[in-house]
């Protein structure tokens, strides 16, 4: 399952192109140039350390999204950032080779007439010490959590947010973070030419080589025969164990 910055690198140039063809509702503010300064620092890089990173990736939605409070939102906009680090020296097969910087953010924002209205999720990797204490509190090795520092310094009434549940989810980056919310977020009742994206030879190309560099190594830990050092049963699902 190797993979190398080229591919990588290339795949970000093709997405970029892909969004600009069928995204006709301009709903990405800034995405190409986002994704080819991605690319370009990308293949600038020497060494076995690769870094994938992006930052101000705006999604701005005027279309009501089902099961949404307050009811009344007039636009909703999806900020999203993400930061992948890899080393591709460690054999994939014993160990995570993803980099404890690793980042991945989204926050939302609602307006209507009474004002601004925040939520916010973030994929977190759990930082593990050598010989650390075990967790009081369920600490899957990725997993989705709400709030977080986006919330910080938010006029927020009328809701709580804490650090629970922490739910279990393999790691994705900028692509899959880019899939993650058009599947989530952008109902193809309302934006019906995402679903000519999908089914595009070159995009399920595109996602298909992010899965396998995110998602193969994560999901052998439910196999039988596991022998990874990370991704075991015990540290990616704790309540199976």
């Amino acid at each position: 399952m190797e993979w190398n910055r080229a591919r990588y690198g290339n795949d970000l140039l093709k997405l970029s192109t892909l969004m600009k063809k069928y995204d006709s509702d301009k709903i990405f503010k800034n995405l190409g140039k986002i994704l080819s300064v991605t690319q370009g620092k990308l293949q600038g890089m020497r060494g076995d350390v690769l870094t994938v990173e992006a930052s101000g990736i705006e999604v701005i939605l005027k279309k009501r999204i089902a099961g949404t409070i307050p009811c009344d939102l007039q636009s909703i906009t999806i900020f999203f950032e993400s930061k992948s680090e890899f080393d591709l020296s460690i054999d994939i097969d014993l160990k995570d080779r993803i980099l404890e910087s690793y980042n991945f953010q989204i926050e939302v924002k609602g307006i209507n007439d009474a004002g601004e209205h925040y939520n916010a999720w973030h994929l977190d990797r759990d930082i593990r010490k050598p010989n650390s204490k075990k967790t009081r509190l369920d600490h899957p090795l990725y997993h989705f959590q709400p709030g977080g520092n986006k919330l910080e310094g938010k006029d927020i009434m009328g809701a709580v947010f804490i650090g629970a549940p922490r739910l279990p989810h393999p790691p994705m980056d900028v692509v899959l973070g880019i899939h993650f919310i058009l599947k989530n977020f952008c109902s193809t009742r309302d934006y019906p030419f995402f679903d000519k994206l999908f089914t595009n030879p070159d995009y399920q190309d595109i996602i298909n080589r992010a899965k396998e560099r995110m998602f193969i190594p994560y999901f052998k830990a439910f196999s039988e025969n596991c022998t990874h050092e990370d991704y075991t049963m015990k540290n990616v699902f704790p309540m199976a164990v």
